[in-house]
């Protein structure tokens, strides 16, 4: 997916290569020179345009400013910016016309998914398949040019192992041992130490996924402790992410990565047959952005070249 291309190109010791990988709890962003040196870093709010197109904009602008300032260059220097980014939230239809519509500041943007960057970067553009727990789900597996996506449809209907997953079946949990229907857990006391079982409920009732991945780590602490209910949690979550690696292992690649805030957590849940074929991945997703950026300013060139 391509936006706007400037029609006439920079030398190349004034080219900037900037990376970005948005996602429902931050939108982190990587600036290199046309040799690939860490120029600077930026990081900003929720940039899942599925979540508010606006919001998505703004996390961008303040990372991506934030990256400037750090190389020691200017907002106003976004014009000279080559932009490949990868969102949450684009494989949908609706949120790439929206992010496509935007007039944004950039001398070139890129736009393509959060899971395209992330394999992208874990793997050097080779085959491979990567799969994201972070406030999120979602998995691909890229082989000889065929793509197998698992997942990303978003939260709630598609989010298990995902931090907002754990954090909607905490609530559910201290609701339900609330109401003397649950089982008990050490969760009903920490969540409603200042509020009754109602003024929970009110408080997530409309909560985004951001706000229910932030109970995330409560469970794992509390997993750690012994908590059976948070236990469960953990192995239903890691049960489901066996069977996302061995759907993935279908597809002949070699390689497997996982990223994101809960993928460390995780990973010592996991079928330990199935462990072994996860390996660290080669670089971030943010750096995937800039390699998908480079490649598709390059073919963009080409194209407006032979026309």
């Amino acid at each position: 997916m391509t936006d706007r291309v400037a029609s006439t190109e920079q030398t190349a010791s004034k080219t900037w290569y900037l990376g970005i990988d948005g996602g429902g709890s931050h939108c982190r962003v990587m600036l290199q020179d046309h040799t690939g040196l860490l120029l600077g870093e930026g990081f900003g709010g929720p940039a899942n345009p599925v979540y508010g197109t606006e919001q998505a904009i703004q996390s961008i602008l303040t990372a991506t400013d934030e990256a400037l300032l750090r190389a020691g260059l200017t907002p106003a220097d976004k014009n000279q910016l080559i932009v490949g980014a990868g969102l949450a939230g684009l494989h949908l239809p609706l949120m790439q016309q929206a992010m496509q519509q935007w007039q944004h500041p950039f001398k070139a943007l890129y736009l393509t998914t959060d899971l395209h960057v992330a394999a992208t970067g874990a793997h050097q553009g080779l085959d491979g398949a990567v799969i994201i727990l972070g406030t999120g789900f979602s998995s691909l597996a890229a082989h000889q040019g065929q793509l197998t996506q698992i997942g990303g449809y978003g939260f709630p209907i598609n989010a298990t192992c995902s931090g907002a997953w754990f954090g909607l079946e905490a609530v559910k949990a201290v609701l339900l041992d609330a109401d003397g229907v649950g089982l008990s857990t050490k969760l009903t006391s920490i969540l409603l130490k200042d509020k009754t079982a109602t003024a929970l409920a009110e408080q997530y009732m409309n909560a985004s996924a951001t706000d229910y991945a932030k109970l995330a780590p409560l469970v794992f602490e509390l997993a750690d402790l012994g908590d059976n209910v948070c236990l469960s949690f953990i192995q239903h979550g890691a049960a489901f992410i066996n069977q996302v690696i061995r759907k993935l292992l279908t597809t002949q690649v070699s390689r497997v990565s996982m990223i994101g805030s809960i993928s460390e957590r995780i990973k010592p849940w996991l079928d330990p047959q199935l462990s072994v074929c996860i390996n660290p991945a080669f670089s971030s997703p943010e750096q995937g952005a800039i390699l998908f950026a480079r490649q598709s300013h390059q073919a963009a060139l080409r194209v407006a070249k032979e026309n």
